[in-house]
């Protein structure tokens, strides 16, 4: 037998082992019958190499973390609770998607708040939506981007102005002192031909930015009347991509 793969027994005994420990409804003495019944010698111990190592474990990461506890309450830490304790908080990320419902009118930086942040392809985790922005709720060093297209077909009888200047800006907004600044901006002035059929043009715009708890991010546009309202055309998003130093 290799002397470096688990045995059988062993095995056995840590998936007894975490199935008791996911028993947290059961009063601890039926627990403690209930391993009696199910525990062989071995597996006992098993169970105290374990559980002296976590002790350890857990002892040097509360001496590092906390103010000094007496020996019994380190003794009492469950030896399954250490991932538990460090598990880091889950990453913030959004992404929202167009809502073609409430297109605003206007045709220069007009504020873009129609999106939808729970349908389709759109989500949201850690991060706050509201009022067709979104909201910072973590520091940290994010990602930021966003995808809008616009578009014009002879059918939808909005008469084409030659010159039209399609932009899109991405706007930091801080609450606290009441000021906005534009992060990235892209765009052309497109001179679509009233002759054609049907006219098409993408902005994408994308970068790293540091931003801190409270912060609102939203999206100005110009002509949004012209909007694509796939979702796979017009969204925008962010993701933390680590803390800040």
């Amino acid at each position: 037998m290799d002397p470096n793969r688990i045995t059988e027994e062993d095995t056995h005994c840590l998936r007894t082992l975490f199935n008791l420990q996911e028993s947290t409804d059961l009063q601890e003495s039926a627990v403690e019958n209930q391993e009696a019944k199910l525990m062989s010698e071995s597996c006992r111990r098993m169970k105290q190499v374990i559980q002296g190592a976590m002790q350890k474990e857990a002892q040097r990461i509360i001496t590092e973390r906390e103010p000094p506890r007496s020996g019994k309450a380190i003794m009492g830490t469950s030896w399954f609770d250490l991932s538990n304790r460090n598990k880091p908080e889950k990453q913030p990320f959004a992404h929202l998607i167009i809502d073609d419902k409430n297109i605003p009118a206007g045709t220069r930086k007009v504020n873009l708040t129609s999106w939808h942040h729970d349908k389709g392809q759109a989500i949201l985790s850690n991060m706050t939506f509201r009022d067709g922005k979104l909201i910072v709720n973590q520091d940290g060093f994010y990602y930021l981007y966003a995808n809008i297209c616009f578009r014009h077909h002879e059918t939808s009888g909005n008469p084409i102005k030659r010159g039209l200047q399609l932009m899109v800006y991405m706007i930091k907004t801080n609450l606290k002192i009441k000021r906005s600044d534009v992060l990235m901006k892209g765009g052309s002035t497109k001179y679509w031909s009233e002759n054609l059929e049907f006219h098409f043009y993408s902005v994408n715009i994308g970068g790293f930015f540091k931003l801190k708890s409270g912060e609102v991010i939203s999206i100005q546009v110009s002509n949004p009347s012209l909007l694509d309202s796939s979702q796979e055309a017009t969204y925008f998003g962010a993701f933390k991509v680590r803390d800040l130093d």
